[in-house]
């Protein structure tokens, strides 16, 4: 079952509330708020999962902080707000703005340099708030251009992760994934990708878990 509604939502992020261990512990999210300029200073929210619910409660966390992908020349022609992104049988997406796939997308995502990574432990640097958490505040700061992947819902929108290689029980399709890209005042592009550990890799032309697939965590070396 495909994600039945998807699409990119642009905009200017504002703040961020991002959920500790101690605020809750079984699923927590980083709760990105921003304005697209459509209802004068209006907020919308992007829930960003930073834990899974699953055994294995680990993030799958890549990082490019300067990116460059053809899919950043579609994302800057789009003007402010949500952009249904409508499948075309598993191949691709009709319209001017493709759907993206970590698996599919050439050069977007280097799925086996993917950092497995928990929640919200002590130390520095070793947890997914810990690597959000500077780009979020770089990308406020700055006043970038923010365009969020994934599924809208009322006010906001979710999904912002990898949506194949699930269970049957959960959505999965092709070039349906979810993600964050910046565009940055002086010109550079960044972008944030996320996977939930027990994701399976690789996957069929329906997004569902290729026969011979193995979880995230095991293609990384640290399975559980």
């Amino acid at each position: 079952m495909a994600i039945p509604h998807y699409g990119v939502w642009v905009g200017k992020p504002t703040r961020y509330r991002a959920e500790t261990a101690r605020q809750d512990s079984r699923s927590p999210h980083i709760y990105l708020h921003f304005t697209d300029g459509s209802h004068m200073d209006k907020e919308y929210e992007a829930a960003i999962n930073v834990k899974s619910t699953n055994r294995d409660t680990r993030l799958v966390f890549w990082l490019d902080r300067d990116l460059h992908n053809p899919v950043a020349r579609h994302l800057e022609q789009l003007d402010p707000g949500l952009h249904p992104i409508k499948s075309h049988n598993h191949d691709h997406h009709t319209g001017s703005v493709p759907g993206i796939d970590y698996l599919r997308t050439p050069g977007l995502v280097d799925v086996e340099a993917g950092r497995l990574l928990p929640h919200d432990i002590p130390g520095p640097m070793n947890d997914v708030l810990d690597l959000m958490e500077p780009i979020l505040n770089d990308a406020i700061r700055h006043r970038a251009t923010m365009y969020i992947f994934g599924q809208p819902y009322n006010d906001g929108i979710h999904d912002i992760h990898l949506n194949q290689g699930n269970l049957p029980q959960f959505e999965n399709g092709v070039f349906e994934d979810g993600g964050l890209f910046f565009r940055f005042p002086d010109g550079h592009w960044e972008g944030v990708f996320l996977a939930f550990a027990s994701q399976r890799v690789p996957t069929d032309d329906t997004g569902k878990p290729a026969h011979y697939s193995t979880t995230l965590a095991q293609m990384l070396g640290y399975d559980q």
